[in-house]
């Protein structure tokens, strides 16, 4: 029941944090989406706005060179007197006597070049590309004015559609008059007031007619919100315009001041620049809202991908949430097995590496150790069971044995048979070691039992065995396991003594390796060959089988492993008709204390 309700909770849990991180994530993408759209609407329209007050001052640099070009040519006329007095007589007496008046100066003029006011407007003002055309025409009387073409195209285009206030004039320098009044397509009219230098009498003016052509270019935007430009005259008159849908009502609202302002009209809004006090012209450039379609385009992308963000944030986190859950629900369900006693559980392994996995890792290892300790534990308490129960088998009446030997020692010395009483006495010594409750002692008592055990063969045995003892004296006092060494030495006898020989040699020594302690019982008798030896490993290496009939190596082997673990043990080496050789490993514990 309590697993259930921990379950209904953990699903809670997930479900409250998904919903929480949902929220965050979508607030947090709302307000940044928002603060972004904003700050990038006020850079879009400052750019705009920029880039119309950039497109004004290039304006302004053009026509200020126009001025001074015009201003040049003003100054050189009032210079050259000769010009000036060609100007003020055919504006006086007309076209007919200014020709007649320049063929009497030509005739008396040393110089082979002619100068009248054709050949100084020609020379001068064609230099310039955007000039239409020059008028000079006189303040007193309407119907005379001179009119010098530069661009005949852009000029017959311009008098299309135009619109005609006056009569035409009766005589020019080229081609028929310029009515006062005509107002031209296309077309920007500089006008400069001619005085006489002497009376200072106003006597004619000069007109310069631009093509807007040039300017046209100027004021064209090829990207971002379309905008209008106008230009306005020092009465406030609109003398060009570049309308990109801006109402009329607005465009006389328009002010002779520098300035930026925004006016609504109609629920539009429109963003005007205005620069003034620049000569005779006033600057203006103005941007509706219907210019600003680029940044709804980009709000609504903006948005529409935000979305797409949000929507595939909130996907992640649910499968990563999702992914979580389940791997949780995995290792719920391995703990309710174990609580259930099924040990062989575990949890699947995982490729990620995060702390789900480790703590998958850890569970599993810690059931892997429980069943290792517990077939530990049981294994060790069958074998204890067994040696308990030799050990009750062997003690029959100990006690009643001992003094039976020790009778028969006692008989013996009396009827003169040394060797038996001595033999008595060392088996006597060896069935009390064998008896006793100690389950450790130090590696020199193990020996001194060997002693025993070897000397009574040696009884048994005469002039046929030679036995070495190499024990190194930082290892005398290493705890062992009682009767680890004398069932090896017991083997001996049985399979490899040759008792046909005499030189039987038996070695026993013992030196420290590292951590490491290592035992050596070597002996140079028959041997076995390598089948026999592989058997016998098998034998010893395994666990499980039938007990041999004495202690024998796999008791010794198996007893080292319990007590040590795998890494120790014994282990057996042997060549035919060359001897065998037994070696023990155990770790360096110290020095035994009784």
């Amino acid at each position: 029941m309590k697993l259930k309700q921990t379950g209904r909770f953990q699903q809670k849990m997930f479900n409250k944090l998904f919903l929480t991180s949902s929220i965050t994530i979508i607030v947090t993408v709302i307000i940044l989406i928002v603060t972004i759209t904003n700050y990038y609407s006020e850079i879009i329209i400052q750019k705009e706005v920029n880039v119309n007050t950039r497109t004004i001052e290039r304006v302004e640099d053009y026509f200020s060179a126009k001025d001074s070009d015009v201003n040049k040519a003003i100054r050189d006329i009032y210079v050259q007197g000769d010009l000036i007095d060609d100007i003020s007589f055919a504006l006086h007496n007309g076209y007919g006597k200014y020709l007649e008046y320049r063929l009497n100066r030509f005739t008396e003029d040393h110089s082979y070049f002619p100068s009248n006011l054709d050949t100084y407007f020609n020379g001068f003002f064609s230099q310039d590309s955007d000039i239409n055309a020059i008028s000079l025409r006189s303040l007193d009387s309407h119907s005379v004015e001179y009119l010098l073409i530069n661009n005949y195209l852009r000029w017959n285009e311009s008098m299309k559609n135009a619109e005609v206030t006056e009569n035409k004039p009766e005589a020019n320098l080229r081609s028929a008059g310029l009515p006062k009044g005509r107002r031209l397509k296309d077309t920007i009219t500089k006008k400069v007031v001619i005085n006489n230098p002497v009376t200072l009498e106003k006597i004619g003016e000069i007109s310069i007619f631009y093509s807007t052509e040039h300017l046209d270019k100027m004021v064209q935007k090829e990207e971002g919100a379309p905008a209008s430009f106008f230009l306005l005259d020092a009465e406030g008159k609109t003398i060009y315009s570049h309308n990109e849908g801006v109402p009329s009502a607005i465009i006389q609202q328009f002010k002779q001041e520098t300035n930026e302002t925004k006016l609504s009209y109609k629920s539009k809004k429109f963003y005007i620049n205005t620069v003034a006090n620049k000569g005779d012209y006033t600057f203006v450039s103005v941007i509706t809202n219907e210019g600003w379609q680029k940044l709804s385009i980009v709000r609504g992308t903006m948005w529409v991908v935000i979305i797409l963000l949000i929507v595939a944030a909130i996907l992640m986190s649910y499968t990563f949430m999702q992914n979580y859950s389940r791997r949780i629900n995995k290792i719920v369900s391995t703990i309710r097995q174990v609580e259930k006693g099924n040990l062989a559980a575990r949890i699947p392994a995982s490729d990620e590496e995060d702390e789900l996995a480790k703590i998958a890792f850890n569970i599993n290892s810690m059931l892997d150790e429980l069943n290792n300790y517990i077939a530990q534990f049981y294994l060790l308490n069958l074998k204890q069971q067994q040696a308990e129960l030799k050990a009750l088998q062997a003690q029959i009446n100990p006690h009643f044995l001992f003094n039976t030997l020790e009778a028969i020692r006692m008989v013996a010395m009396l009827e003169g048979s040394k060797t038996s009483s001595k033999m008595t006495f060392h088996l006597s010594k060896l069935f009390r070691y064998s008896l006793e409750s100690k389950d450790i002692v130090p590696l020199y008592t193990e020996i001194e039992y060997v002693k025993q055990y070897l000397t009574l063969m040696q009884f048994k045995h005469p002039d046929k065995l030679e036995v070495q003892f190499h024990l190194a004296e930082e290892v005398e006092q290493t705890p062992v396991q009682k009767l680890i060494l004398q069932p090896i030495i017991e083997n001996y006898f049985v399979h490899g003594f040759k008792k046909d020989r005499t030189d039987n040699l038996l070695t026993i020594s013992g030196v420290k390796l590292g951590e490491k302690i290592e035992i050596r019982i070597d002996d140079n008798g028959k041997g076995m060959s390598e089948e026999k030896l592989s058997q016998i490993v098998h034998h010893i290496n395994c666990e499980e089988g039938d007990e041999m009939k004495s202690i024998g190596l796999r008791n010794i082997h198996q007893r080292l492993k319990l007590k040590y673990g795998d890494q120790y043990g014994l282990s057996v080496k042997s060549s035919p008709a060359v001897g065998t050789t037994v070696i023990l490993t155990i770790p360096v514990q110290g020095i035994y204390h009784v």
